[in-house]
């Protein structure tokens, strides 16, 4: 379950000598000693340049001999297994040579003097038959590696080129839209989609005719930002995390997206204090609180690090490697036997019209990622802070997980596919239950009556209050900022309803800030219950996970406690910490539990201006955490911390204990 994984990067100019003083044997031991299984090693770089002798491509100006076989070389003789790193849709070479094979949207394609610069090279351009393919081949020739893995995916933005221009043209007879507001737009998205989907199967499939069972990779696809089934022939998905913001938080909700994939997933955190443009090691808590989110879900460790240039490890590399090895001993130590399945209480459904748009004109656009954070990021992180185990779930695997929920997210959806509705039906008829926030999902683009409401199109307010929780000592609405209709009830009934700011109409602001709540409720629902066979949808029409993302509200985190504990859903681990930020996760085998806690906490974020920095320099703060477990009312036989056995209270079927979380992570076990 503990895996760890070595991402080099090596983007270097031509004028840099590369290769001189290579220490590949030392190289190999290193990392086979701290127990990295697998390395990537860079083939091509964005600059376009080769790092081994190709006939194909364009070698680097200043390598001396084969820096790429070398690696492949003395990674072999210890077991290590070695992918291709070759820069997909950023080559300086290739587009300073063939300006019309540049990917480019507005203005014209780059005249580039200097040889060393990164270039956006149009796959759909002759590039890919003239060289990507041959130098794919070359390489599966010269080396046989264990597989390739493709970077960067800005190849599948949009583009204007020629080629592209010739393409769309020939098949709907008009040109490419010049302004993303334009009708047409959404057409070229899903045309953009599905042809760069059908580009990636095809490169695929050319590598896997030639190197039969290699692992084959594209940076991201398959990804939070690509919510749907890869190709068959991509083997492997690499969740990139953006390397600005709040570093752990993202890597819980990629991790928890990766839980769900139908083939292995890889998490590739850097180990730099500023992400890939740094050369400065992150402090050693942020690197265990990476390492302890990716393994507490089951996902491999990709740590992303770079080679010096003249072929030999850096010392920040040994620095990293030695504390890194020491981590994964102590975790594996404590974590679950092979065989052991996680289980989640929590399902938070991610839809390919989160990331795309209803119509697809998001596709691989900065916007689509934006929406993928907002929506998916909030939901995960309001959770993972109120302290349920929560798993992410694409809506084309949803099927293979529903049995092991009891409670699944809409955060925000807009739009369900008619086959996933009828499974949510299903699910919530057998005894599940739905929460729907923000708005009512249109079923195959239709709008129907949904959980026992009709909401009316036109916009009501921009910012609603919710009442609070007859438990909360303060007694005092609740903000959520956000588009907000009216709900009218049609089967459902309302549990509690919307405080409007007092005398506001949408779009109108007390100065620039927003007004205080009504005195009285509003006779509009905010929160309502339809009960439908043996389970309940629940809508809250706020939205809220988007909004948490954006300001962490820390009364919409007690608000949404309040809110988990009136739904009819038995979880089976909860954690209370003040403070939130512990992440708790369940995995089981057959009559034992274990139950992870990762400490979120410590984490400061620098920088006025974006992108802005997280850095972790530990301690972390100590949490106290009071735990409760469930399981068919049975009574634990044991619940131990290491050799060490806790105390527990037992009463109405709940296990209940109190720890304080002192480090970055803690694994409990629990026989039952």
């Amino acid at each position: 379950m503990v895996r760890l994984a070595w991402h080099f990067d090596l983007h270097t100019p031509g004028y840099v000598p590369v290769n001189t003083c290579a220490d590949f044997k030392g190289m190999a031991r290193a990392l086979k000693a701290a127990g990295v299984e697998e390395i990537i090693c860079f083939a091509k770089c964005h600059f376009g340049y080769a790092y081994y002798p190709t006939r194909v491509g364009t070698v680097h100006p200043r390598l001396k001999g084969d820096l790429f076989g070398g690696v492949v070389t003395a990674c072999r003789k210890t077991g290590l297994k070695v992918l291709a790193y070759v820069s997909f849709g950023l080559d300086g070479q290739a587009g300073r040579k063939h300006i019309e094979w540049q990917r480019h949207w507005e203005g014209t394609p780059v005249i580039a003097e200097d040889s060393n610069v990164f270039l956006q090279v149009c796959p759909f351009s002759p590039y890919t038959e003239e060289l990507m393919l041959p130098q794919i081949e070359e390489l599966i020739n010269f080396y046989r590696p264990d597989g390739f893995f493709f970077d960067t995916m800005s190849a599948l933005a949009a583009c204007r080129c020629l080629w592209c221009r010739q393409a769309f043209q020939k098949e709907f007879g008009q040109e490419i839209p010049e302004k993303e507001n334009s009708a047409l737009f959404p057409l070229f998205g899903r045309w953009r989609h599905d042809r760069g989907i059908a580009l990636l199967q095809r490169i695929s499939e050319f590598i896997q005719a030639r190197l039969p069972g290699s692992l084959v990779g594209f940076n991201q696809i398959g990804s939070l930002p690509y919510p749907e089934p890869m190709p068959p022939a991509v083997t492997v998905l690499t969740l990139d995390p953006p390397t600005p913001g709040p570093q752990s938080l993202q890597l819980a909700t990629n991790a928890a997206y990766a839980v769900t994939a139908d083939r292995p997933a890889d998490i590739m955190p850097t180990i730099f204090n500023q992400g890939w443009g740094d050369w400065s090691l992150a402090p050693l808590t942020r690197m265990e609180q990476a390492a302890a989110t990716v393994w507490s879900h089951g996902a491999r460790l990709y740590l992303g690090d770079r080679l010096r240039p003249e072929g030999c490890l850096d010392r920040q590399t040994l620095v990293a490697l030695k504390f890194i090895k020491k981590v994964k001993r102590q975790f594996s130590q404590a974590a679950p036997e092979n065989g052991s399945e996680p289980k989640p209480d929590v399902l938070i459904l991610h839809t390919p019209e989160v990331a795309y748009g209803d119509d697809y004109r998001y596709f691989a656009t900065v916007q689509g990622r934006e929406r993928v954070w907002s929506l998916i990021g909030g939901s995960h992180r309001l959770l993972l802070e109120a302290g349920v185990n929560t798993a992410v779930v694409a809506e084309s695997f949803l099927k293979d997980h529903l049995d092991k929920a009891g409670l699944v997210i809409l955060p925000e959806l807009t739009s369900l596919k008619e086959t996933t509705a009828s499974l949510l039906q299903e699910f919530v008829e057998n005894g599940g239950c739905l929460l729907s926030a923000g708005c009512l999902p249109r079923i195959d683009g239709q709008t129907t009556e949904w959980a026992g409401l009709l909401v009316e199109e036109e916009l009501w307010q921009d910012h609603l209050y919710l009442p609070a929780w007859p438990e909360d000592q303060q007694g005092l609405p609740v903000l959520v900022r956000g588009k907000c209709n009216r709900l009218k009830l049609a089967g459902a009934e309302t549990v509690l309803p919307a405080i409007p700011a007092f005398e506001a109409r949408a779009g109108q602001r007390y100065g620039w800030g927003i007004g205080p709540a009504c005195l009285q409720p509003s006779p509009y629902p905010v929160l309502t219950r339809y009960l439908a066979g043996r389970g309940e949808i629940w809508h809250l029409a706020v939205p809220i996970f988007s909004d948490y993302y954006r300001h962490g509200n820390w009364q919409q985190l007690l608000w949404m406690k309040g809110l988990l504990q009136r739904l009819p859903v038995t979880f089976r681990v909860r954690a209370e910490a003040i403070g939130g930020n512990i992440e708790v996760l369940l995995r089981e085998k057959e009559n034992t539990w274990w139950v992870f806690l990762v400490n979120h906490a410590g984490e400061e974020i620098f920088g006025v201006t974006a992108p802005v920095w997280a850095r972790t320099v530990g301690p972390v703060p100590p949490r106290k955490v009071s735990l409760k477990l469930f399981r068919d009312g049975r009574r634990p036989v044991r619940v131990s911390q290491g050799k060490r056995t806790l105390p527990f209270s037992f009463a109405g079927g709940t296990a209940s204990l109190s720890l304080q979380v002192k480090r970055v992570w803690e694994v409990l076990r629990i026989d039952w």
